[in-house]
């Protein structure tokens, strides 16, 4: 069943769309952080005026909250979906290992996490004044920022031999 005329202008490839919706979100987020700089920045905290109450703070923490909430939504939906359609049958495409890939990125995240929670501080931090000192929000916090780094630089790596040419296989670079 083909699309005709006015219904194949519609239809947007998911590259275009994809950058759409790219474009969309980043307005969408300077717009919010610029209001949220922008009006009422300046206000002071009603117990303690020596603070800042930002009166959009609840307004960006609620688009912080649906903007994760989304991509978890989308990230799940992509899951079940590449399995689907997959059924878990292929794990070579165009001759790229993505099963192997796949396995290695999960496996990577996996440990990272789990390393980085046991080596992460519980040390009690000042917090606007007054000491926080819940051991397991502190440590959460820790594993979040180091896998975070540590997935970073991983990443800046892979890119970098990746785009070298070296091929793998044989050492040599270009094919």
């Amino acid at each position: 069943m083909g699309t005709t005329g006015k219904n194949r202008r519609r239809w947007l490839s998911a590259d275009r769309l994809a950058g759409r919706v790219l474009a969309l979100l980043i307005a969408m987020t300077a717009l919010m952080f610029g209001a949220f700089f922008v009006v009422g920045y300046d206000m002071p905290y009603a117990e303690d005026p020596g603070f800042n109450a930002p009166l959009l703070t609840d307004t960006l923490l609620g688009y912080t909250y649906v903007l994760c909430a989304v991509a978890v939504a989308v990230a799940v939906v992509s899951m079940v979906r590449g399995a689907a359609l997959h059924g878990g049958s292929r794990y070579e495409t165009n001759g790229v290992p993505s099963g192997r890939i796949a396995l290695g990125v999960a496996l990577l995240l996996v440990v990272t996490l789990a390393l980085t929670f046991a080596f992460g501080s519980s040390e009690p931090l000042p917090v606007n004044g007054r000491v926080y000192g819940d051991e397991l929000w502190l440590k959460l916090t820790d594993m979040f920022i180091g896998t975070s780094a540590v997935l970073g630089l991983v990443a800046i790596a892979l890119v970098a031999v990746g785009m070298s040419g070296l091929n793998r296989r044989t050492g040599r670079k270009g094919r």
